[in-house]
């Protein structure tokens, strides 16, 4: 399996601290099954800035060295997590290769937990002129796509993508998000499932558990696409091989003459 987000550089965010965590870390991954990781250190948030690019490289290649010469067969590839800013067109224009995955077309994009910004639209617009496929990061931990899944559908048309957490299969940020990512699955929203974990005792690490559950409802071929197929393709730069067509949750209210269910209702 591919892991395509993980923090796992250590000292760089709120992932691990050291360097024998994150070499526990590529441990812990190797018996899931994972034999890629691409390192997703969060941009553009708290105290990261776009001085840091160096370090980042450094670490990795740190961190490579050491997990090879530990016996662990795992490879760690390039990526980043990088949060909506203002000035982003600009930041990608000029540092490109640091924030797309593996030197791909691909990038990692994170809303704020409690907000959608109004312009994005127009923003993933401009991604797309540029050449970049956003990838929207764990959308179902986002109040608003958890109220509003048709922003979300909206996103999907217009060419992003998506990636859930495989905690939120397991229920590890509570029922709310986990009966949202189940909803986005079975609407076709999502096309990736990666860890997002943050240390080596993290019980987010359990993607194998994350895409039995998911098989349980798209089929075993589709859940194992998410963690493997669609991946590779964003590893290597190429379309995906699975991109199934998204359901609109306003056609699904209309044809069943329903409201959505409660998870995507504000809470009073």
């Amino acid at each position: 399996m591919i892991d395509l987000h993980c923090h796992i550089l250590p000292g760089v965010d709120d992932g691990v601290r050291t360097l024998e965590d994150a070499l526990e870390m590529a441990q812990v991954a190797e018996k899931e099954g994972i034999d890629r990781i691409v390192a997703t250190p969060h941009l553009f948030r708290d105290s990261l800035s776009r001085g840091n690019f160096a370090l980042i490289e450094a670490k990795r290649r740190e961190l490579a060295l050491v997990i090879k010469e530990n016996g662990v067969a795992i490879e760690v590839l390039p990526g980043a997590e990088v949060h909506i800013s203002h000035n982003l067109l600009d930041t990608i224009k000029e540092d490109r290769q640091q924030l797309v995955l593996n030197r791909s077309c691909y990038m990692f994009v994170e809303f704020p937990s409690s907000h959608v910004y109004s312009g994005a639209k127009t923003l993933f617009f401009a991604l797309m002129t540029e050449g970049i496929v956003p990838i929207i990061a764990h959308p179902e931990r986002n109040t608003i796509f958890i109220q509003n899944p048709a922003i979300l559908y909206d996103l999907i048309l217009m060419g992003a993508l998506v990636q859930a957490n495989s905690g939120s299969f397991l229920g590890l940020y509570g029922e709310r998000t986990e009966k949202a990512v189940l909803q986005f699955l079975e609407l076709n929203l999502i096309h990736f499932i990666g860890s997002d974990s943050h240390g080596p005792r993290s019980l987010s690490w359990r993607l194998h558990d994350a895409v039995e559950k998911a098989g349980k409802i798209v089929g075993k071929e589709r859940a194992q696409a998410l963690v493997m197929e669609n991946p590779q393709a964003v590893l290597d730069n190429q379309e995906l091989a699975f991109p199934w067509p998204p359901t609109n949750p306003k056609d699904i209210e209309r044809s069943l003459n329903i409201k959505i269910p409660r998870i995507f209702r504000a809470k009073n």
